[in-house]
C-alpha cells in the first residue's frame, strides 16, 4: 500500500474522547465561543511515524499474524497553546509523547508535537481575549498578565460570570490511526479495518481487551513476588460498578461496560495480593453503593485490607480515616483526600481521590510537595507494592530529582 505523506496521519485516543471533548467546551464556555465544537485532531507524532508506516506496509503487503510494531502511542496532553496572528489568538491542545516504544534504552523523553488544530478561536479580539483569560486564571506571560491586569481593573467594574476552566494535563494512549486516505488502522489487532469493523462494538471490545493486556492493565495469571515473605501493597479509587468512572477517568473500557471493569480491577488485585499480603486501601471502593454489595465486592478480594473511608464510601464498614506507616527512615501518612492532611504534618502522604484529573498537582510521585497518588487510574489498575514506592523515592532522592513520576511505569505483558 502506497503511504503518503505522514503528517496526514491522525492518531486517536479513544480512552480520552470524552474527556478531551468536555476539555475542549469548558475552554469554549471560558472564551465566549459560540457554535459547534470541531473534532479533535491529533497529529501522529514524529518518533512513530517509521514505525506505524513500517508496520502498516508489513501487515497489508504479508501474511504474518504478528508484528513488531507499536500496539498503542503514548500521548502526554499538556494543556492549550496559543499563537497569535495578527490581532487575534489562535488556540490548539499540546501534546508530547515518550519514546518508550521506539527501542531506545534510555529513559523515556517528552518530545514536542504540533498542536492538535483544535480551531478554537475567541471572537473578541487580542486585548479582550488577553482580559478574560487573565479573568478566568488562565496562563498569560508576565507582560500580558500586567496589561490584561490593567484592562480588567480599568474596565471590568461590574460583577463578572466566571466559568470553570481546569488545568489540562492527560496522560493516555491512542489505539487507533487515520490514515491520508480516510482508513483506520487499529494497532492492539495490527491491522486496517474496514469501515463495518471500525463502527463494531465486538471489534472494539477484542481491541480493548489486547491493549490492555500488552500494557500490562490486565493481569491473566499471577504476578511472582520478589520475595516469599507477606508485602504491603497500596491503592486506591476502584468504584467498582460505577459506569460514570469509565469516561471521566479515561479507563480502557467501554462506556457501557462496567462488568468488565469491575472484573478486570478485582482479578488484577487477587493476580497482584496473596491471601498473606496485607493492602491499605485509601479510599472510594464504590462510587456510594450499599452496605450489601460493598460486601459482595470485600468477599472477593485476596488480602488483609486496611480500609480508609473515602468521599464515596456511605455505606462501606470498618473504615479508619488514615493510616500512618513507618518504613525505610520515613514517615507516610495514608489517607483519601490529600487537602485533608494536616497543616502541622511535614512527611511524605499517600493518597487517593484525584484520580488521574490533576496530575499537574498530583502525580503519581511528586518528590517537591513528598505525595504519592496511589489512584487505581495511575498505578496500572492494580495495586503497587511499598516497597517499589520506596524503591523509588529512595533512587530520586539520591538523584536529586525534582520532576515528578507522572504515573506508574507499567511492564509490558513480555516482561511479565
Amino acid at each position: 500500500m502506497k503511504q503518503t505523506p505522514p503528517e496526514h496521519t491522525i492518531v486517536c485516543p479513544l480512552f480520552a474522547e470524552w474527556k478531551l471533548t468536555d476539555a475542549v467546551r469548558e475552554f469554549r464556555e471560558t472564551m465566549d465561543i459560540s457554535g459547534t465544537a470541531p473534532a479533535i485532531r491529533i497529529p501522529m507524532p514524529n518518533s512513530f511515524i517509521g514505525d506505524v508506516t513500517a508496520t502498516i506496509t508489513t501487515t497489508t503487503n504479508a501474511t504474518a499474524a504478528h508484528t513488531t510494531g507499536p500496539q498503542h502511542i503514548p500521548l502526554i496532553i499538556t494543556g492549550w497553546q496559543r499563537t497569535r496572528k495578527g490581532g487575534r489568538f489562535f488556540f490548539g491542545l499540546e501534546v508530547t509523547t515518550t519514546d518508550e516504544f521506539t527501542g531506545k534504552t534510555s529513559p523515556p523523553t517528552n518530545t514536542p508535537q504540533t498542536p492538535a488544530p483544535v480551531p478554537v478561536t475567541p471572537p473578541a479580539g487580542y486585548l479582550s481575549t488577553l482580559k478574560r483569560m487573565h479573568r478566568h486564571g488562565l496562563s498569560l506571560k508576565s507582560s500580558e498578565s500586567f496589561i490584561a491586569g490593567i484592562l480588567t481593573t480599568v474596565f471590568d467594574r461590574r460583577p463578572q460570570k466566571y466559568h470553570r476552566c481546569r488545568p489540562l494535563l492527560l496522560a493516555t494512549d491512542a489505539t487507533r490511526i487515520i490514515l491520508p486516505d480516510g482508513g483506520i488502522y487499529d494497532l492492539p489487532l495490527s491491522r486496517c479495518l474496514t469501515p463495518e469493523e471500525a463502527a463494531s462494538e465486538q471489534i472494539l471490545r477484542e481491541s480493548y481487551a489486547i491493549y490492555r493486556r500488552t500494557r500490562g492493565y490486565e493481569c491473566t495469571a499471577p504476578i511472582p513476588s520478589p520475595t516469599a515473605e507477606p508485602e504491603i501493597y497500596l491503592t486506591a479509587d476502584l468504584h467498582l460498578g460505577h459506569r460514570n468512572a469509565i469516561h471521566y477517568y479515561c479507563r480502557p473500557f467501554l462506556p457501557d461496560d462496567p462488568d468488565t471493569m469491575d472484573r478486570v480491577l478485582t482479578e488484577n488485585w487477587n493476580h497482584t495480593v496473596r491471601p498473606d499480603d496485607s493492602v491499605i486501601f485509601a479510599g472510594d471502593f464504590t462510587y456510594k453503593a450499599e452496605t450489601a454489595t460493598t460486601e459482595y465486592y470485600r468477599s472477593h478480594l485476596n488480602g488483609t485490607v486496611t480500609w480508609i473511608k473515602g468521599n464515596h464510601d456511605t455505606d462501606l464498614e470498618d473504615t479508619c480515616p488514615s493510616h500512618t506507616i513507618k518504613a525505610d527512615g520515613r514517615t507516610f501518612l495514608v489517607i483519601h483526600n490529600p487537602k485533608h492532611v494536616p497543616a502541622t504534618y511535614r512527611g511524605w502522604v499517600i493518597h487517593g481521590h484525584t484520580h488521574n484529573a490533576r496530575l499537574g498537582k498530583y502525580p503519581f510521585i511528586s518528590f517537591t510537595n513528598k505525595t504519592v497518588n496511589i489512584s487505581t487510574d495511575v498505578t496500572g489498575y492494580r495495586p503497587v507494592p511499598l516497597m517499589e514506592i520506596l524503591t523509588l523515592i529512595r533512587e530520586g532522592e539520591k538523584s536529586g530529582r525534582s520532576e515528578p513520576i507522572l504515573i506508574r511505569e507499567m511492564p509490558r505483558a513480555q516482561d511479565l
